[in-house]
């Protein structure tokens, strides 16, 4: 594995769709943030993250044959550090090499074509009933389950909880509108660049959304979300984020998002449990905030196509706007 003394060599064996863009034609970039298992690198075309062999494959991701094991922050990746790229590695100074002669692309599986809104409305209740006690305390998590979203006191929930409640509105209003002509989703505004971290809670809600819009053929309403979301996202979140968002605009996101969504449409009730731990390991709360931007997607659509489901989404409407 080793060149010399102090030189580490870890082949690339996957990498994402967004990935592979971002690298192409590129001759040097530098590292733009660094974390125990993984660390990203900025190009001139985009952000790949380099991890070791247990990062989940997704979009922006490079899956390498480094042990679990590896501290990428200890191991001595710094933060602004020179990146040489070329068609045949990536090298990182004179202490890292990754080879990318073996690399596989990877993008997700395509949503399913054969699924019932009985299906889905199944999915979604067994899911809701798994993860009752699962959904983490931070982040939007908790717009999975309405009795704790509206007693939570977190500040980011409380601020998401008006544009959120908009967002059901107008998904709603827009997936039973034949002629397209509904207003611009301004509340996708607010909810970019809410709550801490690389990938603001806000920004992964939305990548939850998109993503589930692509998977029930919505790209016109995808679209109108993107359109509001890109031209103001530059200005209020991380660069990273961005990157994440442009890749759930093409209806792309981690392996284990595509998996619960696709669970959850076709009534695959027995696959949760697994399902929530690869929804766990999606960063700090990423992969809960996600999965209730998509289950809010979820939900809309349900109520599109069944008046007395859109009754009661009415009755919740007005529940929470006498709550916040």
């Amino acid at each position: 594995m080793h060149r010399h003394p102090g030189h580490f060599r870890f082949p690339v064996h996957l990498s994402g769709s967004a990935a592979s863009r971002a690298l192409r034609g590129v001759q040097n970039g530098q590292v733009a943030a660094v974390f125990c298992s993984s660390f990203y690198v900025e190009t001139i075309t985009g952000f790949v993250c380099i991890g070791n062999e247990t990062l989940e494959p997704a979009p922006l991701n490079l899956i390498t044959d480094a042990p679990a094991g590896t501290d990428w922050s200890a191991s001595g990746v710094r933060h602004g550090e020179q990146v040489n790229v070329s068609s045949m590695s990536i090298d990182i100074g004179q202490r890292f090499s990754f080879p990318l002669s073996g690399t596989t692309g990877w993008q997700p599986d395509p949503p399913p074509k054969a699924w019932k809104f009985a299906d889905l409305k199944q999915g979604l209740d067994a899911f809701r009933g798994a993860t009752t006690e699962r959904v983490p305390r931070e982040g939007l998590g908790h717009f999975l389950h309405a009795t704790s979203r509206s007693e939570n006191d977190d500040p980011v929930t409380r601020r998401a909880q008006g544009p959120i409640l908009e967002a059901q509105q107008w998904l709603t209003a827009s997936m039973t509108t034949p002629d397209k002509r509904w207003p611009d989703p301004h509340w996708v505004h607010p909810l970019i660049g809410l709550g801490p971290g690389l990938t603001p809670s806000g920004d992964d809600f939305i990548s939850g959304m998109m993503i589930a819009l692509h998977y029930l053929e919505q790209s016109d309403v995808r679209q109108s979300v993107w359109k509001l979301a890109s031209g103001r996202t530059k200005d209020v979140t991380t660069p990273i984020s961005y990157a994440h968002l442009e890749a759930a605009s093409r209806g792309e996101g981690s392996r284990g998002i595509h998996q619960a969504l696709t669970a959850m449409m076709t009534g695959q009730t027995a696959a949760i449990e697994d399902l929530m731990k690869g929804i766990d390991h999606i960063g700090h709360t990423s992969g809960w905030d996600a999965i209730a931007g998509a289950v809010t997607v979820f939900d809309a659509r349900l109520c599109s196509h069944r008046p007395h489901l859109s009754q009661e989404a009415t009755a919740e409407t007005s529940y929470y706007s006498a709550v916040r």
